[in-house]
């Protein structure tokens, strides 16, 4: 099975490189600091909840939100570079609609 931090390190690495892109709103970097610490373990959701005046369902909503984001940008960065990689290819021949109607 998983082991304990195998996802997390991963996780973890692209959260903080978030936290130094300095493009968070406060509220979100304040959670997420006390969630994604750089060092040692994160705070609960109760405990990240009663810091920050908020419920954990709320804490949950918005880390989730968060997470979702820092994914998209991980994803649309690596989608750039195969993009960017295949557009010799594709460049060379009409559209698949193009091709049909020749």
């Amino acid at each position: 099975m998983n082991e304990p931090g195998d996802d997390t390190n991963g996780l973890r690495a692209a959260v903080r490189a978030a936290l130094e892109a300095d493009d968070l709103e406060p509220a979100v970097r304040a959670l997420l600091e006390l969630r994604f610490p750089a060092e040692g373990p994160g705070l609960s959701l109760d405990e990240t909840g009663a810091a920050l005046s908020m419920s954990p369902a709320m804490v949950a909503h918005i880390e989730f939100a968060a997470l979702c984001a820092i994914a998209a940008r991980g994803r649309s960065a690596a989608s750039a570079a195969i993009q960017t990689a295949s557009a010799a290819a594709t460049s060379a021949g009409g559209s698949h609609a193009e091709r049909k109607s020749a």
